[in-house]
């Protein structure tokens, strides 16, 4: 191999060996696009030739560069590789981070670029099958950038490309329909949700008017699976077998055609994983095969229920927050852990784990996961040590958010991976996306985990920004409704009273607040002292924006609680007042959320977070409007003027009644205002 140099510059062209192939067509794209980003000059005409060797029969995923008479040559036996080894000259010689897209990192722009290091490798990885799970993927599904959502899209396939996955699941339900085609097209094996085995469309949506039921209706089932495994066996796949149910949860849910024992119900899985086996290995024989021990499966597997083929690949799932335990759903929470569960049959065995996790009540959503990095290193060196790295998929969810957790995820593929600190992970980040105050932000990151709420006695039940949220809608709901409780929070509390309940979080969540408002302020302060706009939108829209879903939304959460007790203890309706001015702070925290998103200074994610339908926080600070407003009605009177007139208009105002009033009734929020300014010194 030549050690000569060759200049890449605008007069450099990508050009392919095969025009047909779409995984090399979209190679050429990135890197001819990255050449465009780097180099402004226009110096001699050479050519980057990315070539698909088909003299062999190996499919692997290595590359190999050959520089010779001012044209570089990129093979691979497999056009992965080949994707690979383009991806490895926009990052390592044109300088192009793996998360550009998503961190909007700066390029450092020259006349031309001098490629002198022609050794570069794929890295030697211990997990065969890399992948992500673009999962409850909410914001991605509606936003757009340049116009078009599909873009979106291929950015999130280019970014799993560039950490080193091969496998994707491109999304849920439909939407993974939609998009496998296109992943496909970029190189990558296509999988599937545990609640969609063989990536077929749900009974329910195909037949809406019958019960799904395979009991009942087993050819049609059979037809859902022959017809997915027909639409996908031109692509590479690794199929899921199983039965979960319609929608992610148990079938026997919604079938209630028989008592569903433990036996019963395996019966039905062992059935119904043999037909689906039997069926890949009838359409598309010499593709792999995985089933997810994952909920309720890891019961039946622990209790010896379950039969499987030997050649499928077992894939256990962490609890969600990172731990290597079966998942907690609603008050169910064995805490199984996955890391020794013996293997008689010597299966390949992966991972389902998480950076993003939505379980509608405490996990993250919007934000940093309630468990740090280092935990997650340390979680995935146990795993590793179990053998449980035959695959790994990482469930994203909406990517952005989760760049941090993502990073640690793909490093942990490799084989000289080895468990890493937090101020390890943290400097490493913080050096590769800041160029200014690197030591005062990892110790701001670290203050995030050091704040974040334990609501469970094991160390990892942590609380996420959906905790807030979740809890305050129900804590409302509970509030108005007669003889009303909590309900799906029978995991945190079940103390036999709303009170009781609420004293109970309300201890749980008051002490972490002062914490939070010190972490705040300071981010608030660093974002006025940050000298760079792309540093302070960095740190806008990744730390702070996690924070603010934390310490308002906590802050909120305590303010209700506080309303409801000094509700229960009025003795009089103008103690009221102080339940309402509770209320408002409650509402005014609960939407500093929204003004947060509302002023992203980067305008690209403005409206990154619109269709937040799971943390739903416009909902939440409609429903704290509701219940101020509510308040209001228990103690100012019908017409809604008494309060104002006793307590802000001049006393002489108040009691000259020539024109019963001369204005509408004061807002909830502006009637608040002034409550407060009178009222301060009992506040």
């Amino acid at each position: 191999m030549t050690t000569a140099g060759f200049e890449i510059s605008r007069n450099t062209q990508v050009t392919i060996s095969d025009v047909t192939n779409p995984i090399l067509k979209n190679a050429q794209a990135i890197l001819q696009r990255d050449i465009s980003k780097t180099t402004f000059a226009n110096k001699e005409k050479n050519e980057i030739c990315l070539v698909l060797d088909h003299d062999t029969v190996s499919q692997s995923e290595k590359y190999d560069f050959n520089l010779e008479e001012g044209k570089v040559t990129i093979k691979s036996t497999s056009s992965i590789g080949v994707m690979y080894g383009a991806l490895s000259v926009s990052r390592s010689v044109l300088g192009i981070d793996d998360f550009w897209y998503w961190m909007d990192t700066p390029i450092d722009r020259k006349e031309s670029v001098l490629w002198t290091n022609f050794n570069l490798r794929l890295p030697k990885y211990k997990t065969k099958y890399r992948g992500w799970f673009i999962n409850d993927e909410l914001l991605l599904m509606k936003w757009e950038d340049h116009d078009s959502n599909s873009y979106v899209w291929q950015r999130a396939f280019e970014t799993a490309l560039r950490v080193g996955c091969n496998v994707i699941i491109p999304g849920t339900d439909l939407t993974s329909h939609k998009n496998r085609q296109t992943a496909s097209e970029y190189g990558l094996i296509i999988a599937q949700h545990h609640a969609e085995p063989l990536g077929a469309a749900m009974f329910a949506r195909k037949y809406p008017n019958l019960t799904a039921s395979y009991i009942k209706y087993p050819n049609l089932f059979r037809r859902l699976w022959k017809d997915a495994i027909l639409a996908q066996r031109g692509l590479k796949v690794v199929y899921s077998l199983g039965f979960r149910g319609q929608g992610d949860k148990p079938f026997w849910k919604d079938d209630d055609s028989r008592e569903w024992t433990k036996k019963a119900i395996s019966r039905v899985i062992n059935q119904i994983i043999k037909e689906q086996y039997e069926m890949v290995k009838k359409y598309d024989p010499d593709a792999p095969m995985a089933i997810n021990i994952y909920g309720e499966l890891t019961g039946l597997y622990r209790d010896g229920l379950l039969e499987l083929p030997d050649d499928v690949i077992e894939i256990w799932a962490d609890s969600g927050y990172g731990k290597m335990v079966s998942r907690r759903q609603g008050i169910d929470n064995p805490r199984v852990p996955i890391l020794n569960v013996p293997n008689p049959h010597h299966r390949q065995r992966g991972l389902y784990c998480h950076a993003g996790f939505h379980d509608l009540q405490a996990s993250n959503f919007l934000g940093l996961m309630s468990n740090s990095p280092a935990f997650v290193s340390s979680e995935l060196c146990k795993a590793r040590q179990n053998n449980m790295d035959t695959i790994e998929l990482v469930n994203t969810g909406n990517i952005k958010p989760h760049i941090l957790y993502l990073r640690e995820y793909a490093k942990s593929w490799r084989e000289d991976y080895q468990e890493r600190s937090l101020t390890e992970i943290l400097s490493e980040y913080v050096e590769t996306y800041y160029s200014e105050s690197r030591n005062k932000l990892v110790q701001y990151y670290k203050q995030y985990w050091e704040n974040v709420v334990q609501y469970g006695e094991h160390e990892d039940e942590t609380a996420g920004d959906e905790f807030a949220p979740f809890l305050i809608r129900r804590i409302i709901q509970a509030w108005v409704t007669p003889n009303g409780k909590l309900t799906d929070a029978g995991w945190l509390v079940n103390e036999g009273s709303l009170s009781a309940d609420l004293k109970k979080i309300k201890a749980i969540v008051e002490p972490s607040l002062p914490r939070w408002a010190a972490l705040i302020r300071n981010l608030e302060i660093l974002l006025l002292e940050m000298k760079d706009q792309h540093n302070r939108n960095v740190l806008y829209g990744d730390l702070y924006m996690s924070a603010i879903n934390q310490s308002a939304g906590l802050h909120a959460l305590v303010n209700l609680i506080k309303a409801y007790e000094i509700t229960q203890e009025a003795h009089e309706k103008d103690d009221l007042i102080y339940a309402f001015l509770q209320a408002d702070n409650a509402v005014r925290m609960m939407n500093k959320i929204l003004v947060v998103i509302k002023n992203n200074p980067s305008p690209k994610w403005r409206d990154f977070y619109e269709n937040d339908a799971d943390n739903d926080v416009p909902l939440t600070v409609k429903k704290l409007k509701f219940l101020r407003q509510y308040l209001r009605n228990l103690g100012d009177t019908a017409d809604e003027d008494d309060w104002e007139r006793r307590f802000i208009k001049l006393p002489g105002d108040a009691r000259v009644m020539t024109l019963w009033t001369t204005h509408r009734e004061m807002s909830d929020a502006k009637l608040a205002d002034k409550l407060r300014e009178i009222l301060i010194d009992k506040l």
